[in-house]
């Protein structure tokens, strides 16, 4: 059955007791909950509820439908309380390769990065040779120069850097600009 959605909105009107409650709780309009329920009474083609002037109840396959959606409800609640913060906390081993003249300016990154992630043991290798990812030699690469063209790497700016050249006036009489 792929009508969770509408499975949702039904166990919340049996839960709530009526369609605007239940409309509030999944902050939809009170006529997607109406259909949702018309929708899953033309699917088990039965009443869900008897609709009187105080609200909804349960048929007996609205009761049904509830303990069924109540026990998925008590799943998914179990499933998001064993999951919570795993992928908040990140672990393990991360290599970072950088020429040696970018230390300096990741430094205040590298410092930000390990309070936030303390359990993750950081290795920066600081090198002029190019480390292959593909290989495995580094996970994340911090280069200058023109955008790789290997499809599987994710390329992203991290710092723009200018510069410029000086030179004395003697220099530019005997060599000309560079």
């Amino acid at each position: 059955m792929d009508k969770w959605t509408e499975m949702r909105s039904a166990y919340l009107v049996a839960k709530l007791g009526t369609i605007s409650a239940a409309a509030d709780a999944l902050d939809v309009h009170r006529a997607t909950v109406n259909r949702h329920i018309e929708t899953l009474e033309q699917i088990l083609e039965t009443k869900l509820f008897q609709r009187h002037a105080r609200g909804y109840t349960p048929t007996d396959a609205g009761r049904d439908l509830l303990e069924t959606a109540g026990r998925v409800e008590e799943m998914f609640a179990e499933l998001a309380g064993r999951n919570h913060g795993r992928n908040s906390q990140f672990s393990g081993d991360l290599i970072l390769t950088c020429l040696s003249g970018f230390v300096p300016l990741i430094m205040p990154a590298i410092s930000q990065f390990r309070t936030a992630y303390p359990k993750v043991t950081l290795h920066v290798m600081a090198e002029n040779r190019l480390a292959r990812l593909e290989y495995g030699e580094a996970h994340v690469a911090l280069r200058a120069g023109p955008k790789p063209e290997e499809a599987d790497y994710v390329v992203q700016p991290f710092h723009q850097l200018r510069f410029a050249l000086y030179a004395h006036k003697s220099y530019l009489q005997q060599y000309g600009k560079p």
